[in-house]
């Protein structure tokens, strides 16, 4: 266990130097069946059952209720260790993506079955931390989790890393950009369950809407697309935005990441199947207006004033007209980016941290 990743210069919880650090050597992984990028660990051998025995801890961390997860799980319980398992991807909502096409497999109702695997895993935890209160009503309502093992870990951000005093002129330039043309970025793996379809609608709606073109012709003139990122998807959207006014980055991070954000105006986020999307919170930390569907976990983090937020059910032509807002108000879409500001600096790395070690003291207690 490191206290922090390198590039990082503190890290947000102090003392993290001075905890012991081991590790139980590599776990194999391997790939699921149509999408390398998605990976589960194998369960623990013997050689880590007994190095975890070894180093004698008060508290299991579990990420991903996986088969490694499983394995993990039962150790902890086997070996009399309270287990805090932290709830990351609604993967849930991912599995129709896939399943919707295949009318056999759709019947098995692939998203119920995926509930109830997770309610095998997180049932079996002692505390169930989560990043804010929409994903605990889920998992005490969809899936029967007692609410009193329940805790929070939500997410935070770096507001000295991420802000509008990132933004650059020269960045505008590459975007085809300058001081009169709006700037709309999404920073995503470019896959369907993030939402790239929809992203991609939204702007062939857009710039179809004949409407609009006669009335705003120079708003719509204006418009500048950014996408960082990679994935499957980006080729069809690739065919599907203009590409006099689109821009492909591919994968950024560190300071080009935050001067992107910084640089851009608008923050499309289209996506329904998030936990909690970081993403979102960079882009309110940078200034953006966030234009998003107001599912359960983005209301929960989007306050009134502080973004546009779309029918939770929206389609492309509902997100084309919240883009032709935010196009069209240019005073609307200041003030909401600047209380996106002051939303996000409020959610820190040190209160998110405070959150997880809360859970780690009430699970350990549970065990004395």
């Amino acid at each position: 266990l490191t206290p922090h990743a390198p590039q990082v210069p503190e890290p947000a919880v102090k003392g993290l130097d001075r905890i012991p650090k081991f590790s139980t050597g590599s776990i194999p992984v391997f790939a699921l069946i149509g999408r390398n990028d998605y990976v589960m660990g194998a369960p623990l051998a013997k050689a880590s059952s007994d190095v975890l025995t070894s180093y004698d801890p008060d508290v299991v961390h579990l990420v991903s209720p996986d088969i490694l997860g499983f394995s993990a799980q039962r150790w902890a319980r086997d070996n009399g260790v309270c287990a805090v398992c932290t709830y990351h991807t609604q993967i849930d909502r991912y599995v129709r993506f896939y399943t919707a096409k295949h009318s056999l497999l759709d019947k098995l109702r692939p998203r119920i079955a995926v509930q109830k695997l997770f309610s095998t895993f997180y049932g079996g935890c002692d505390v169930v931390a989560v990043p804010n209160s929409a994903i605990a009503d889920k998992l005490v309502l969809k899936m029967g989790i007692p609410r009193a093992k329940i805790g929070l870990f939500p997410r935070g951000v770096n507001a000295t890393q991420y802000n509008p005093g990132k933004r650059s002129k020269a960045l505008r330039a590459k975007f085809g950009a300058d001081d009169s043309n709006v700037v709309v970025l999404w920073a995503a793996r470019l896959v369907p369950e993030k939402g790239a379809d929809l992203f991609a609608d939204a702007f062939v709606a857009l710039f179809n809407n004949k409407t609009l073109l006669e009335h705003y012709p120079g708003v719509i003139d204006r418009i500048r697309i950014v996408v960082v990122g990679s994935g499957p998807s980006r080729a069809q959207m690739e065919a599907a935005l203009p590409p006099d006014r689109t821009v492909f980055f591919g994968h950024l991070v560190g300071d080009e990441l935050r001067a992107a954000y910084a640089s851009s105006d608008v923050y499309f986020f289209p996506s329904h199947t998030e936990a909690f999307p970081n993403t979102l919170l960079e882009a309110q930390a940078s200034g953006l207006a966030v234009l998003a569907p107001a599912y359960s976990v983005n209301r929960a983090l989007v306050p009134a004033g502080s973004g546009h937020l779309v029918d939770e059910h929206a389609g492309a032509e509902e997100f084309a007209d919240g883009l032709f807002t935010l196009l069209r108000d240019p005073r609307y879409r200041r003030a909401i980016g600047k209380e996106a500001v002051r939303v996000a600096r409020n959610r820190t790395w040190a209160k998110a941290f405070d959150g997880l070690t809360t859970c780690y003291d009430r699970c350990k207690a549970l065990r004395r």
